[in-house]
């Protein structure tokens, strides 16, 4: 089985590119719906995230995860510390889907995973997509998704200002800002790449 990870920060088009990659027949392993998932059903986690930020995060005795983006997209050690609580656990639930669909013969996978170039992952992957954007396509497309205030939006983006210092350590950088057809024809030539053996 291949494995790609895909990196890159908010409104850089990966839930775009993951879709691109399942059209091709990949699995996807998206961590950002592992972490929502985590904070909802994962007793260990959740009693973490309130020790750490206390009973203000939760309503209604569960994690808020808009209020506690509120407090984390504000403070970088906040942010980092949500990072260490949240990061081991969804590796490893990566870990065994990777497994799981590995012996189930699956022949392509794609990891989403914001992090991915600055945390330890425990699986091997073959090639990493990073995906970059300028500040102000990052801004139109989460204003577009809706959900968030232009605040918050600026406030999530100022801390993830530092993700493309780790791009250097990615196989390939693409510029999601251009056209998009022209970005998924990128896409599948580093994944026929890959699959033919060539990346």
């Amino acid at each position: 089985m291949k494995i790609i990870g895909l990196v890159g920060g908010s409104g850089t088009g990966k839930t775009t590119i993951a879709a691109r990659l399942v059209a091709r027949g990949a699995v996807h392993v998206d961590a950002d719906r592992i972490a929502h998932d985590l904070l909802v059903n994962n007793e260990g986690v959740v009693r973490a995230v309130e020790e750490r930020f206390g009973r203000g995060v939760f309503t209604g005795g569960s994690v808020d995860r808009k209020k506690l983006g509120r407090v984390v997209f504000g403070d970088r050690g906040a942010l980092e510390d949500l990072n260490s609580i949240i990061h081991p656990a969804v590796m490893e639930v990566c870990r065994q889907r990777i497994l799981e669909f590995e012996s189930a013969g699956v022949v392509l996978a794609v990891v989403d995973v914001a992090l991915l170039l600055e945390v330890a992952v425990p699986f091997e992957i073959d090639l990493v997509i990073a995906l970059r954007a300028t500040r102000g396509e990052q801004e139109r497309r989460l204003l577009e998704k809706g959900g968030a205030t232009r605040e918050e939006i600026i406030a999530r983006l100022d801390n993830q200002a530092r993700l493309e210092e780790s791009f250097g350590k990615a196989d390939v950088v693409v510029d999601t800002a251009k056209p998009l057809p022209a970005v998924l024809a990128e896409i599948d030539r580093v994944v026929d790449e890959l699959l033919a053996g060539g990346a």
